[in-house]
């Protein structure tokens, strides 16, 4: 399998979308217009299609959920726990600790994870992606959010409820219950959702790249490093064990999880952050870095599996 040809255009688009940003060939209204197009209707669409006409794999076990979701909360607790006795701006803050925690273990699962799986195994990996991204928002930010609220009792509830009106969990859920009750969408449906989901990935990836632009590296290092170290190599490497050693899944199985492990933090991660008013400058330079980063991990965990 030649990697190279996997990732190129994913960086070449996503480079793209940072040069466009950058240059000011557009705006930031313009982006933020494409950004809300491509993670309220096209993503969506593309979710909502392939759930609702995917086949469904039966063999898809408990093991599976265990090997990806165990170390990301060792992870999530690690980074939290380092963050409730070491940081020294927010001494033992919950809410600082619940928020660096996530920035530590959330994944970019959608925009990196779901175009290189696509790329890698087409229409196959397509259920595991939809298994894993269904319950992973929902699980990190309630998660966040509860350990918040010893602090905040204000905004957890805001917080919880956006996650449940997130357009992309909608969208997957609504598309397994059609796909459940075997519901048939029609031929103008169809031919409707497959148009507004060819540029989905594309724009996903161009959105991305326009994003890091804003989100500048500032201070923090260290714990922007110690961030960056859980995300990009604890947490793989910890996925990788469990889904080959303890749990033996096949081999799509394994390398699904583990990519989707290794991918950078997630943009929203950020906003969570931004939304607590905590910790701000940190997530969004991890964001960063292990976006710039991911290039390199992804790479080897490509080489090493596949």
């Amino acid at each position: 399998m030649n990697i190279i040809a996997i990732i190129s255009p994913l960086i070449f688009i996503a480079s793209l979308g940072f040069i466009c940003a950058k240059s000011k060939w557009l705006s930031k209204n313009q982006l933020d217009g494409i950004s809300k197009l491509t993670f309220n209707l096209c993503i969506p669409a593309f979710l909502f299609s392939k759930m609702a006409t995917a086949e469904l794999d039966h063999s898809i076990g408990l093991g599976f959920f265990f090997a990806f979701y165990l170390p990301v909360i060792i992870c999530y607790f690690i980074a939290a726990s380092s963050n409730y006795f070491f940081y020294k701006k927010s001494p033992k803050s919950y809410q600082a600790s619940a928020v660096f925690a996530l920035g530590s273990s959330y994944s970019n699962t959608v925009i990196v994870g779901l175009p290189i799986l696509f790329s890698l195994y087409g229409e196959q990996a397509m259920l595991l992606i939809f298994a894993i991204v269904t319950f992973h928002s929902a699980m990190l930010f309630t998660l966040t959010s509860a350990i918040a609220a010893q602090e905040n009792k204000k905004n957890w509830q805001k917080t919880l409820i956006s996650t449940f009106k997130n357009p992309l969990l909608i969208s997957i859920i609504g598309g397994a219950l059609f796909n459940l009750f075997s519901i048939e969408l029609g031929e103008i449906i169809n031919q409707s959702l497959s148009l507004l989901a060819k540029p989905a990935i594309a724009l996903a990836l161009f959105v991305l790249g326009a994003s890091l632009s804003f989100y500048p590296l500032k201070s923090e290092i260290k714990f922007v490093s110690l961030s960056s170290a859980i995300k990009l190599i604890l947490l793989p490497f910890l996925v990788y064990v469990s889904a080959y050693s303890i749990f033996n899944l096949t081999t799509i199985q394994l390398n699904t999880l583990v990519i989707l492990s290794a991918c950078p933090t997630g943009v929203n991660a950020y906003l969570i952050a931004k939304n607590f008013q905590s910790h701000e400058q940190t997530v969004a330079s991890t964001v960063v870095v292990t976006t710039l980063l991911s290039v390199f991990s992804l790479s080897f965990w490509l080489w090493w599996l596949v």
